[in-house]
Order: structure tokens, then sequence, then C-alpha cells
């Protein structure tokens, strides 16, 4: 493994990261404020491109979050009518998602909404330098991913 413990940033890299990603999800509420729904836009586009085969579980694993905090968001969406719950034939305590002819209608926005908030945060930077920032930030989370896992052990 290599370390660099001579690279003394001043904020941690994580700190750095969510202020980011406060700052889209901000832009993007904003984007989105004409919508009935207030947060869970990524979600929605998870479960719609699961076409009805996403289960909750697997929902949480995508979202690296638990079943409490995915049971929260599926319940967000469904009380405003965007996604549906459909008990797994197969094994009843699985639940699949779906989403609704009234979620279909938002989708394109909602990818509208993501790819110009996208383009402005990428704004200045090249092909390149974008390519490099996917490929550092999956190497980032690959590292973390695979550290977590080796702490579980």
């Amino acid at each position: 493994m290599n370390t660099k413990t001579e690279i003394s940033p001043p904020e941690p890299a994580g700190r750095i990261m969510g202020k980011i990603g406060k700052l889209f999800l901000d832009k993007l509420q904003k984007e989105l404020s004409h919508l009935d729904i207030e947060r869970s836009f990524y979600p929605l586009l998870l479960i719609d491109a699961g076409n009805g085969k996403l289960t909750q579980q697997q929902l949480a694993d995508k979202l690296l979050t638990d079943k409490v905090q995915v049971v929260r968001i599926i319940d967000y969406l469904s009380a405003n009518g965007y996604v549906e719950r459909m008990q797994n034939s197969s094994d009843r305590r699985k639940y699949e998602l779906t989403i609704t002819g009234k979620a279909k209608l938002i989708i394109p926005d909602i990818r509208k909404a993501f790819h110009n908030m996208s383009a402005i945060a990428l704004n200045g930077l090249s092909d390149k330098q974008i390519e490099d920032l996917y490929l550092m930030l999956n190497r980032i989370e690959n590292n973390l991913l695979s550290h977590q896992n080796l702490s579980a052990k």
C-alpha cells in the first residue's frame, strides 16, 4: 500500500468532498424546485434503472446506507406517488421497487438537472482532467471500501 504521509492537506479529503457534495445537492435542489419532492432524486434514478427488479436491500447497497434509511427514502417517494413496492413472488421478505407513471414524467428533468450541475461543477476542466478526476474518485472509493471490508474481518 502506498501511503503519502508527507502530504498534509489543509482539510481532510472527506471534508472537501462532503462540502462539494452539499454544494452540488443544494444547487440541484434549486434547479428541481418545481417538483413536489425535495430530495431522493438519485435514488429515484437508481430505481428507474433497476427496471422493477431492484430490491430495497440492493438500493441500500448502491447508496452505501442501511435498510432503515432506505425505508425512509422509499416511504417518502411512495407518499409523493413516485415509487411502488412490489413483494417478490419467490421471496416474500423482499420488495422490488418500481417507478410510477408520475415518476416517468419527471425522470428526464432530474437527468437534465444532474447533467447541468455536473457541467457547472466541471467547467474549465479538460476532458482528460475530468477522466482523471473520475479515476481518482473511483480509486478513493475503492480504497475506502477495501479498507472497510478488511476492518470488518
